[in-house]
């Protein structure tokens, strides 16, 4: 029976794991934390009264079948640290809950360990210290999963700014390119809001929009009472309420808008292990950071599936990593 391992056990790990496993593959799914699941696990649905097609219901019941799967292993709170062998007899050397131990006989190995968040890092053009009403993308993803019928919030806001391209865009944070998953996430949570808080003022702090669905879905957005103004915030300044100092588009010189809530449009970052990895796994590194297949995996015997590579969709990551997995179903 063929063995192959996957690094990484986010929504790219765990699709390649089942696709493999429920075709008679024998997986090791290797995953840094204390679970699998990766951050799609924390994000919150996006459905209004209707679904906004957010995604996360792609990975609906995922983890629960992958950790059921018998032909599964998973070790968790575990991370790589040498890869030996070639195609068709990889040996890994691991570090695991229990100590190091060495792995051997897998075909092939899959590479899916994700991507990093702004959350932490400071924008060259914004300041962001950590104070209430001035929170990350990610965590407006726990506090939409936690939602109920009470609400999102501690407490009812009278405004909310978000503030698109945090992290990225930015040559000064060494991500000059578009992470192409803000205005998806940021604009459906936004839908969210306006259905618990109808009466709040929402505004969009942004360069340029992506295209995140077919038609007129700005319009839409703006038909609801979503503001959208075009610049870069030159500074945010904490307190109750906040505040963002930002250049008005044709007016000239800096004001300043007081929010009740700011939100931190985090994009996504290459991985802050992806140089190790990189050596290890006989990969490269493209100019924004993110891995790059050396040579193809048929030949080589590794693969990458997933924002291992760069920025993607929860949709896109899923499609990447069963094209992955019946890729290598093909040549076992």
């Amino acid at each position: 029976m063929s063995h192959i391992l996957i690094i990484g056990g986010g929504v790219a790990g765990c699709t390649a794991a089942m696709e493999l496993a429920n075709s008679g593959v024998q997986v090791t799914l290797l995953e840094s934390s204390e679970r699998i699941g990766g951050k799609v696990r924390a994000y919150g649905c996006k459905a209004t009264d209707r679904c906004n097609n957010c995604g996360v219901c792609l990975a609906a019941g995922l983890w629960d079948k992958v950790e059921q799967h018998p032909g599964i292993s998973i070790m968790t709170g575990s991370t790589l640290k040498d890869v030996m062998g070639a195609k068709g007899n990889f040996r890994v050397l691991v570090d695991g809950q229990v100590g190091r131990s060495t792995l051997a006989g897998f075909e092939s190995i899959i590479v899916t360990t994700g991507f990093d968040t702004f959350s932490s890092v400071s924008s060259g053009s914004v300041e962001h210290p950590v104070q209430a009403g001035i929170i990350s993308g990610y965590r407006l993803e726990e506090l939409l999963a936690g939602r109920d019928k009470a609400g999102i919030l501690p407490e009812a806001p009278s405004s909310i700014a978000f503030i698109q391209c945090h992290g990225s865009r930015d040559i000064h944070e060494k991500a000059p390119y578009c992470s192409r998953v803000c205005c998806g996430y940021s604009t459906r949570a936004a839908k969210v809001l306006r259905q618990y808080y109808p009466s709040a003022d929402i505004t969009f702090f942004y360069m340029d929009l992506q295209r995140v669905e077919a038609g007129s879905y700005f319009d839409t957005l703006q038909k609801d009472n979503i503001e959208f103004v075009r610049c870069r915030p030159v500074k945010i300044i904490p307190g109750k309420p906040a505040k963002v100092a930002f250049e008005k588009p044709g007016a000239g010189g800096v004001t300043e808008r007081a929010f009740d809530l700011i939100v931190l449009s985090e994009g996504i970052h290459p991985a802050a292990d992806n140089d190790r990895l990189a050596e290890l796994c006989m990969l490269g590194i493209d100019e924004n950071g993110f891995l790059k297949p050396v040579k193809d995996g048929k030949t080589a015997g590794i693969y990458l599936a997933g924002c291992a590579s760069g920025p993607k969709r929860i949709e896109e990551v899923r499609a990447e990593a069963l094209t992955t997995a019946r890729q290598l179903l093909a040549e076992i």
